[in-house]
């Protein structure tokens, strides 16, 4: 029987086979350590996020307590994050159709799924059909004093106010509405006296257009109603919410609010790998504002109308700034 030599062994595993093997083992290792390594990035900058606006040991709990909640639920989300980065870089062209005619491709919302666990109960808010918003933590809002100074805001009422009307039965938040396209509240919120009604559009810049409507950002409405924190935001406001939130953005490194419901509008033809793009960037940049969404709602009435215009509802929680859905976990 022949055995083998320090040297054989040396030669054999030099072959290009074994070091085809080990460059991919290698390979796959590193991969696994950066993306856990990104993970703990994002998890300590969240950590000093909460430092920074005070979420300290004796003000709002532990924030190690707190980050690690975050860490949990964060970890879960960007395995997903990642598994649609890889869709979409393996599928090049194939992307984004509002029906797929091929099963290797999946439809336009599948890539933006809310896959962030709300640590709190989720609930359906307003009326049962178009309008109702999925809410997460209604008992965080309940449990808010008048002392707390609960701030709701509305972009785009028309001439539904179910969900404000609720929203205002349940808890002590006052609701302020901007809408320039209506003379005022109509619904189940019209005349409550905690509903604030204001003749505006909220866009991305301060300005009067050539119809005589009033353009404000949210920035300069916050400042006018004396708020730094506005604990709901809801926009339906029929495509220029990518405008608005931009905006947001560009003014606010810490968006000033804690929970966001969202209608979005695609009126493109996602099935061009351009206008897709954009929406993933888009859609990116909220998640680098720290926004992360728990729920979403398709509406498959204008799907099916129209192949080309696809809404969805979603809700996102804010995993950042000084709020109580943070202070309560």
């Amino acid at each position: 029987m022949s055995t083998t030599t320090v040297r054989d062994l040396g030669r054999g595993l030099l072959r290009p086979r074994f070091l085809i093997a080990a460059f991919i083992v290698t390979a796959l290792v590193t991969m696994g350590m950066h993306r856990q390594r990104n993970l703990n990035d994002k998890v300590d900058v969240l950590r000093q996020v909460f430092e920074m606006n005070g979420m300290a040991n004796g003000q709002f709990g532990d924030a190690t307590e707190v980050a690690t909640k975050i860490k949990n639920a964060e970890r879960l989300y960007q395995k997903q994050v990642q598994k649609r980065n890889n869709y979409i870089r393996e599928n090049n062209a194939n992307v984004g159709a509002w029906f797929p005619r091929a099963k290797e491709m999946m439809p336009f919302w599948w890539y933006f799924q809310p896959s962030f666990n709300c640590p709190y109960e989720v609930e359906r808010v307003g009326r049962f059909n178009d309008g109702g918003k999925w809410m997460c933590g209604m008992t965080v809002l309940e449990s808010m004093t008048k002392e707390d100074k609960c701030v709701i805001y509305s972009l785009g009422v028309f001439d539904d106010s179910s969900w404000e009307k609720e929203m205002i039965d349940r808890t002590n938040c006052q609701v302020y509405a901007f809408d320039a396209s209506v003379k005022g509240i109509s619904g189940d919120a019209a005349g409550n006296p905690n509903m604030h009604f204001f003749k505006y559009f909220i866009g991305d810049k301060d300005r009067v257009d050539n119809d005589g409507n009033i353009w404000r950002t949210l920035k300069t409405v916050m400042k006018e109603n004396g708020h730094e924190w506005i604990d709901v935001l809801k926009i339906d406001i029929e495509g220029s919410e990518f405008a608005v939130l931009n905006a947001m953005m560009d003014q606010f490194d810490i968006l000033p609010f804690s929970q966001l419901q969202l209608e979005v509008h695609v009126f493109e033809d996602t099935e061009n790998r351009e206008h897709f793009m954009n929406f993933v960037k888009f859609w990116e940049r909220l998640e680098s504002h720290y926004l992360r969404p728990f729920w979403s709602e398709l509406n498959i009435v204008y799907s099916r109308i129209d192949k080309g215009l696809g809404l969805s509802e979603y809700s996102f929680i804010n995993i950042a700034g000084k709020h109580k859905f943070l202070q309560n976990l």
